[in-house]
């Protein structure tokens, strides 16, 4: 069972790591255009708008760039095997909860002390 775990928690990171890069890489594609746009208008017309336009896409490229190293930096983080626990903790979860409640009810009633009838 703990088998299962250890491969679930490295498939969940690596998942997460990949959904970073994903977004890096879309930021990255949105920059790639905004510099496309912005070198065009600077190369037609020196200065103004088009400056608003390279900062914006030097800003997508940074964030993207930013965000793919999150991602590389999460997926490569190792995942600690957590032993199995023994005993109660293996048994369904309902049937802890069922338990957990008449333990929690015998001990109410034993607080009370002896009936006065």
């Amino acid at each position: 069972m703990a088998l299962f775990a250890y491969y679930e928690a490295l498939a969940r990171r690596k998942v997460r790591g990949a959904a970073y890069s994903l977004t890096g890489v879309l930021f990255l594609l949105v920059g790639v255009g905004f510099l496309a746009a912005a070198l065009w208008m600077v190369l037609a017309e020196l200065r103004d708008a088009q400056f608003a336009a390279l900062v914006m896409g030097f800003g997508f490229v940074a964030i993207g760039l930013i965000v793919m190293g999150i991602g590389k930096l999460i997926s490569r983080l190792r995942v600690r095997h957590v032993p199995p626990l023994q005993g109660a903790a293996t048994r369904a979860p309902l049937i802890q909860l069922v338990e957990g409640f008449l333990v929690g009810v015998d001990a109410g009633r034993r607080s009370r002390g002896p009936r006065r009838d």
